[in-house]
């Protein structure tokens, strides 16, 4: 058998549902074309020595975020390792890294800085804030069945994959721990966006997170029974999960200020 490329062996491994699930995500991304007017992508991206900083802060908080995760649902639920081969497990961590640097960008440039600006312009900042991590927690239950990948791929096959997608939500899975963390990082990455003005670090902190998921998540599964019952079986529907988000969201909360205060106008300007 002949050798393959790094990345013709990388694309040649990923799933029908998971090609989709990126394909309706650049799709959505793309069509904000259509409102680039509205997209300040040189006040969203500021490109400046600060941006950095920012990105690898992200990152740091990340790593400890994760760790502390990672630490309470290993004592809570247990964690086995799962033995895979160099191959494979390169692979895994491929994807991971790939995930964690392209999905990010493209996540925070849509919900936070086209959604969440769109619908704090509309319905104002709170509201809008609170409804933007609803839309973002939604759209992350809006999943190609995993059942697909063993059907035959045929013309219209993309047309089912789309309407199969959305039976999550409208099942209702997202009323439960998954949905209230997924609604939790969305609180979180938008307050960040309200009080810095910039998206670098929430490019950070979202693709460090990516990372930790994907990577603990690929290498290891969890006790058939966990430790402690009510805890779950999944790292990002345990409610010890929600207790750490909650935490740094309140720390980020009280370490960035307003990055800005909009003057008043009218008979009470100044």
């Amino acid at each position: 058998m002949g050798r393959c490329f790094i990345w013709g062996c990388f694309f040649a491994h990923i799933p029908f549902h998971r090609a989709m699930d990126r394909g309706l995500l650049i799709s959505a991304v793309a069509a904000l074309v259509l409102f680039r007017s509205r997209i300040p992508l040189e006040k969203l991206w500021p490109l400046q020595r600060a941006a950095w900083w920012q990105l690898l802060f992200g990152y740091v908080l990340a790593a400890i975020s994760a760790q502390g995760m990672i630490g309470f649902n290993l004592a809570g639920i247990g964690f086995t390792r799962v033995h895979l081969d160099w191959h494979h497990a390169g692979l895994r961590i491929l994807m991971a890294v790939v995930a964690a640097l392209l999905v990010p960008p493209l996540e925070e440039t849509l919900f936070r800085g086209f959604i969440q600006s769109e619908l704090v312009r509309s319905i104002g900042q709170r509201w809008g804030w609170i409804a933007a991590a609803v839309i973002f927690m939604l759209a992350h239950f809006v999943k190609v069945p995993v059942e697909l990948d063993h059907q035959p791929v045929h013309f219209w096959s993309g047309v089912s994959a789309v309407g199969a997608a959305f039976q999550p939500v409208i099942n209702g899975e997202f009323l439960g721990g998954k949905g209230l963390n997924l609604f939790l990082v969305g609180l979180i990455l938008g307050g960040i966006f309200l009080r810095s003005g910039s998206l670098w670090l929430n490019a950070g902190l979202h693709g460090g997170w990516i990372l930790a998921l994907l990577l603990f998540t690929g290498f290891t599964r969890p006790f058939d029974s966990p430790n402690v019952e009510w805890m779950g079986t999944d790292l990002l529907s345990s409610p010890l999960t929600a207790v750490v988000l909650i935490l740094l969201g309140l720390w980020l909360w009280r370490f960035y200020q307003p990055h800005s205060v909009v003057p008043e106008t009218g008979e009470n300007a100044p």
